[in-house]
């Protein structure tokens, strides 16, 4: 997945998210939440800065911080009020940590790979694992198409998404 992830230019990958991010501010998951988590990308990732920079002010947009081997959840507030972490050099947003996971609605999630049964292959320090396994909102896996497959390794600690969006593809 790697090496088929670099045979994008950044550009492209951009490009491509746009389209993710489209069905998923399509779907009505997201039409109906107001406070949602998502993720703040690497390179590799569906890019989610210009989605953050566009809702923030109209919905509560939470992003994740780590600390040690777990997440704790801030607001985002702009992409002026963040500072990268020192162990990835990911941005992360300043503040209070955000507490009452019970007020999330929608959280978006970051993979390696997904497939048709809505199962997330992560980097493997099982940080979103954690999280997840602590919530009950639904839970919308973002992708590349080129990052979805028919089935996928799951161990017994993977949390399943909810929904899976992709380029081309939602499947609920």
């Amino acid at each position: 997945m790697r090496n088929l992830k670099l045979s994008f230019s950044k550009q492209k990958l951009i490009q491509k998210s746009k389209d993710v991010i489209l069905n998923l501010e399509s779907s009505p998951l997201f039409v109906n939440a107001n406070t949602i988590m998502a993720y703040w990308s690497m390179d590799d990732e569906v890019f989610t800065h210009d989605f953050a920079q566009r809702w923030f002010k109209e919905k509560t947009i939470l992003l994740p911080v780590i600390d040690g081997n777990n997440l704790l959840i801030k607001q985002f507030t702009g992409s002026e009020n963040m500072k990268p972490d020192k162990r990835f050099g990911i941005p992360e947003p300043q503040g209070e940590i955000f507490s009452n996971t019970k007020d999330i609605e929608l959280i978006i999630v970051p993979g390696v790979a997904f497939d048709r049964a809505k199962n997330r292959l992560g980097r493997g320090k099982a940080f979103y694992d954690r999280l997840l396994k602590n919530t009950s909102c639904p839970k919308a896996g973002i992708c590349f198409d080129f990052q979805l497959f028919d089935q996928i390794p799951v161990d017994e600690h993977d949390i399943a998404m909810d929904i899976i969006v992709s380029e081309n593809e939602i499947i609920n």
